[in-house]
């Protein structure tokens, strides 16, 4: 049977564990593989079962990875339950001609390249990773309870990194407004006419950006405010209790479908002089009834880490990381 591929079609597939803005970014590129207004990317995610047989256990389970990665702003459609092995049948069922994938190995079970076959085929893209973050690299502050202090020169996001993640869902066109502490001081410019009085305004840290999280800001802006523009503002109380850096929590909410616009080191009283709806993250007027936030925070993801301390500890040793 003849399978007609589309070239306006892409696949990326992984297994998208705490969804970080390394992946976030992985599928910004993969969707400009495509063109800006045909292109759809297919994300394939594995399943829990697969990823242990081949990696190790994974932090958060399948529900919570595949709708993190269908939050995403550039992901077209999620492929739930994809092989761990990209397996070209699969993409010619969603008519991608092309797997797009970082410029590092991932090796199965048996110490195999994954996409050995689809590059034999002709039908693998590269793109660039974002090094510097990692799953592994997460977990590893967790169990050393050791972060990037704000000192550090990686610790904020630079202009060019908060223009690239602020773009649209056709990956091109501006969408996302950037201010750094209040609405007058603007780092990126969004793509349409900014008007506080239209908006409606949540804070909190975002601290390993998941789908609690996740769930409450599309509560505001899909069923409380659906005519607002959401601003997110990202604030840090304790840095010392703050897993990840400015950066990474900025660029995981910005890569966010329900996020217009974002305030780094937001300064809650700043807001108070503008007539708009303000939230706080993680309050019952939000976590209510929703079907991750009820249940899913930081500090339970943290449990699931230190639950299994001695299998995370070993997985990491393997990749060079020790305690």
């Amino acid at each position: 049977m003849t399978v007609n591929l589309d070239p306006d079609k892409v696949w990326i597939d992984g297994c998208f564990d705490f969804t970080h803005h390394g992946h976030a970014g992985a599928i910004l590129q993969a969707r400009r593989t495509v063109s800006k207004e045909n292109g759809q990317l297919f994300c394939g995610v594995h399943t829990d079962e697969d990823i242990q047989h081949n990696k190790g256990t994974p932090v958060m389970n399948s529900s919570e990875r595949y709708e993190h990665t269908r939050s995403n702003r550039w992901c077209s459609e999620v492929v739930e339950a994809a092989p761990y092995v990209t397996d070209p049948n699969w993409m010619d069922k969603y008519q991608c001609q092309y797997v797009v994938h970082g410029d590092d190995i991932t090796l199965d079970a048996n110490g195999e390249d994954c996409y050995k076959l689809v590059k034999e085929m002709g039908r693998f893209k590269v793109i660039k990773r974002t090094y510097g973050v990692s799953t592994t690299e997460i977990i590893h502050r967790i169990l050393t309870k050791k972060s990037l202090p704000p000192t550090h020169p990686d610790y904020y996001p630079t202009t060019q990194e908060l223009s690239f993640y602020s773009v649209a869902q056709d990956a091109v066109s501006k969408h996302c407004y950037v201010f750094q502490r209040d609405l007058d001081n603007v780092l990126v410019n969004g793509g349409y006419k900014f008007d506080a009085e239209d908006c409606v305004y949540v804070d909190g840290d975002f601290d390993l950006f998941h789908m609690g999280d996740i769930d409450q800001l599309r509560k505001l802006k899909m069923d409380l405010h659906p005519d607002k523009k959401l601003i997110v503002g990202i604030t840090t109380s304790d840095y010392s209790s703050t897993i990840m850096t400015m950066k990474e929590r900025v660029l995981s909410v910005l890569s966010c479908k329900y996020v217009d616009a974002v305030i780094i080191d937001a300064d809650a009283t700043s807001m108070s002089q503008y007539n708009c709806e303000k939230y706080h993250i993680g309050t019952a007027v939000l976590t209510a009834a929703g079907k991750f936030s009820e249940y899913l925070t930081k500090e339970l993801i943290v449990k699931r880490v230190e639950s299994q301390r001695e299998v995370y500890i070993a997985r990491n040793q393997k990749k060079g990381m020790s305690i």
